[in-house]
């Protein structure tokens, strides 16, 4: 098998850098019935912004070119939110996030004294004309528990619908993994499963992502950040053999990555993206197989290497001040082609970025 690179696009960048601020982060892109393609990110004054926003962009040409973003909704909350797309299986498209409410303007997400963070909400939105329009954000729980609900969620054959997320805090215990689940098309939603809880509970799985790799078989990656330590290690693939209602292995991949993503290949194999922020820095994806008790990287390929995105810092708040590209996805577009997305600085403006890959046999 080989990855080719096959071109890159830019989704969003601020059109009047020198007049406005507007920074974007946090893509999620899905294709709808039809091949058009929806992108859904958050444009706001700074990374951090009280009046971050989730706002809708679109393509006809297979992301070549994409459309000036139209705002999700029209509320004048103050608050930070990010929200991700999933098609349903009636056509209708669900999105799912959290916000965080800001008192004002300067208050941040984090004290830094304290570690305690402000109030975090879990929020759906629906489209019934292909993500044209969209309901005003709703609240929804899981047992009253703030959820750093950051990937897409995902719709199982049977129609029931999966997410994976981590009750989000920042203390030096008390971290784990939840698998969340709606059988009424994301009316509500309940607890389905643990996918991983370190002993003593220090390991915190956070930007968890999840795919369906057939036959009831999900698997789940994620970052995992060791609070009591503050140090990163490698990411860790949950795997299901029930749908997600029980998770019997917890592999760690040695790849030493933060935030990453993955898609099935086959019943055995993924296409995994992996943001590097400690040297070698690099947004890299890789073929990995299961090989029943561990994981095999197959082979790998850099999108893009250090240039001027920076490394990680000590401690988490640090990190989290420093980060210049984040959050990659993966989304096939047809049978030899994927399209990868994530946000990046680039001239000093956070942008949404798109690469274009091509996989194929070897030769």
């Amino acid at each position: 098998m080989r990855i080719t690179p096959d071109g890159e696009v830019t989704i969003y960048a601020n059109p009047a850098p020198l007049l406005l601020s507007r920074q974007a982060v946090f893509p999620g892109v899905v294709q709808l019935p039809g091949g058009e393609l929806m992108a859904m990110f958050s444009i706001g004054q700074a990374f951090d912004a009280a009046d971050m926003r989730a706002v809708v962009s679109r393509s006809t040409d297979g992301g070549q070119t994409w459309s000036p973003p139209q705002a999700l909704h029209e509320g004048a909350e103050l608050a930070s939110e990010s929200f991700k797309p999933v098609v349903l299986p009636d056509g209708r498209v669900l999105a799912t996030g959290y916000v965080f409410l800001r008192p004002d303007m300067e208050t941040p997400i984090v004290d830094g004294g304290t570690m305690e963070t402000l109030p975090l909400r879990n929020r759906l939105s629906v489209s019934e004309d292909r993500g044209q329009s969209w309901s005003m954000p709703a609240d929804f729980s899981v047992e009253g528990a703030p959820l750093e609900l950051s990937g897409p969620a995902i719709v199982l054959p049977s129609g029931r619908i999966l997410a994976a997320a981590a009750p989000f805090h920042l203390r030096p215990s008390g971290h784990e993994g939840w698998i969340i689940a709606s059988d009424d098309n994301g009316g509500s939603w309940r607890k389905l499963s643990v996918f991983y809880r370190s002993d003593g509970g220090q390991i915190a799985p956070w930007e968890c992502r999840l795919c369906h790799m057939g036959d009831g078989r999900v698997a789940v990656i994620f970052w995992a950040y060791d609070l009591a330590r503050q140090v990163n290690l490698d990411n860790h693939i949950g795997i299901s053999n029930d749908g997600g209602e029980s998770f019997d292995q917890v592999l760690p991949t040695g790849i030493m990555g933060q935030a990453s993503n993955i898609m099935a290949l086959d019943h055995d194999r993924l296409l995994s993206i992996h943001c590097h922020r400690d040297a070698p820095v690099s947004l890299t994806v890789r073929a990995l197989r299961l090989t029943g008790d561990g994981i095999a990287v197959e082979l790998e390929t850099a999108i893009f290497g250090a240039q001027d995105q920076g490394r990680a810092t000590d401690g988490i708040v640090n990190q989290f001040a420093s980060l210049r590209f984040g959050q990659p996805a993966l989304l096939r577009l047809d049978v030899d082609r994927v399209l990868a997305t994530c946000w990046k600085v680039e001239d000093c403006q956070h942008v949404i970025k798109g690469y274009h890959l091509r996989i194929g046999p070897e030769g």
